[in-house]
């Protein structure tokens, strides 16, 4: 894509404007958990969109949220999408101003209640990564990750997300203080953000550990 196509797309999706798409999410989030043990992350994120649209935000405007869309490739002649993202909110601006969602599971338990998929890793290179690479959200300036926390330990699932963002800060461009960090932009509730430098823009990823 030319400089001079990107620079049509400019226009950042409001700083205003992701408060209240986070607070709609922990809101809905409170209202179902998972229906079992082996749930995937689509069948939650699916029963979470179905209550977001119900908010008078996304029901009535000024907000859009989709499910599952896919994301253009910055080749406008490719024949294959960059991928897909569990949530997109747009807001009225055109096509490529929206905030981006992207869910993952975290400690999964086995039958005999032992934890047998952490999700770190998963949350990581094929989450966040998405976002540092561009391959999400390539102009914008903030995203969010969702973490499903099956067995409910939120401190412990956050705890090993801030050691997995920490061990591969390299990779994920971390500016200052390089980790996973209380966000100020909701003080009444404990969202997370991480910080990155990136080639031409400077990124923020909020974090909402949900659990299930």
């Amino acid at each position: 894509m030319s400089n001079r196509v990107a620079e049509a797309y400019r226009p950042l999706f409001p700083t205003k404007h992701i408060p209240i798409v986070l607070v709609s999410i922990v809101q809905a989030a409170s209202t179902f958990s998972k229906k079992t043990d082996r749930d995937r992350e689509d069948w939650i994120t699916r029963r979470l969109h179905a209550r977001l649209i119900r908010i008078r935000e996304f029901r009535d405007g000024p907000f859009d949220i989709r499910l599952q869309p896919e994301i253009p490739s910055l080749d406008i002649d490719a024949d294959t999408p960059a991928g897909r993202i569990d949530l997109l909110v747009s807001c009225g601006l055109g096509h490529e101003v929206y905030f981006a969602i992207e869910a993952k599971r975290l400690r999964v338990c086995s039958s005999d209640g032992r934890v047998s998929f952490h999700g770190s890793r998963e949350y990581v290179m094929d989450g966040m990564m998405r976002f540092v690479s561009g391959q999400y959200a390539p102009h914008m300036e903030a995203s969010a990750m969702l973490g499903y926390v099956f067995d409910g330990k939120i401190d412990k699932a956050r705890s090993s997300i801030d050691k997995s963002v920490r061990k591969k800060a390299t990779n994920l461009k971390l500016a200052h203080p390089g980790q996973l960090i209380r966000s100020p932009i909701l003080a009444e509730m404990h969202i997370d953000e991480t910080r990155h430098e990136l080639s031409e823009r400077f990124f923020t990823i909020y974090h909402v550990f949900i659990p299930v």
